[in-house]
């Protein structure tokens, strides 16, 4: 395995190959990791790979069981609830935050991904919708330029993304998700800052609500 530039020990290369693959579910949940296969990937002998699995374990995203080995771990409903609790006065703080402060070169910038998500509904294109709603997450979390916030919601986001191919599964879901997303743009460039935080709290217990309709 290549050094990157910032040249990480080679067990903190490992664990972030290891983490983006569960959090972009390329590693599925129960899916067993086996260190062999990852050292013959990666290039590299298996004691970073030990020491990468134990931080992972730490973290919660992967389970070692004696005798099986370490698995991926299952996002529980518990677990996914909390996080959607969590994430609704976050998102709506920092939608507020964004609306106060906002530049007409940022409104573009939300301009621009809601046209996107218009056009890819016309091409229905169910994939490239679902990632313009992560680009929508992620310039909301750069433009409330507020580093603590900014990197509680990443975390939350992070966590989030492996339950939210769930919650936008059907293709109406991920319209519905559009519309909610247009309506809290429209607030942000009225300069409503009460609106656009109610709407994007809304946004996102609508979201909790088509997660739980669609696990049953």
């Amino acid at each position: 395995m290549r050094n990157s530039s910032a040249k990480k020990p080679i067990s903190e290369q490992v664990y972030d190959n290891i983490k983006m693959k569960i959090l972009k579910n390329i590693l599925e949940p129960g899916e067993r990791l086996i260190e062999l296969e990852i050292a013959e990937e990666l290039s590299v002998s298996r004691t970073p790979i030990r020491e990468a699995l134990k931080q992972l374990e730490q973290d919660g995203l992967i389970t070692y069981y004696p005798r099986k080995g370490s698995i991926v771990s299952e996002v529980s409903v518990d677990d996914a609830l909390e996080l959607y609790e969590v994430r609704e006065y976050l998102e709506g703080l920092a939608v507020k935050i964004v609306c106060l402060n906002i530049s007409r070169k940022e409104i573009r910038v939300l301009e621009d991904i809601v046209n996107d998500m218009e056009i890819q509904i016309n091409l229905r294109d169910h994939e490239k919708l679902k990632k313009l709603h992560g680009e929508w997450s992620r310039a909301i979390i750069n433009m409330s330029d507020n580093k603590y916030l900014t990197s509680t919601m990443i975390s939350l986001y992070e966590n989030l993304g492996r339950i939210s191919r769930v919650s936008l599964y059907y293709w109406d879901q991920s319209k519905i998700a559009y519309e909610e997303i247009k309506n809290i743009l429209d607030s942000i460039i009225e300069g409503d800052e009460l609106e656009s935080e109610r709407l994007a709290k809304l946004h996102v217990k609508n979201a909790k609500e088509r997660y739980l309709s669609n696990i049953k």
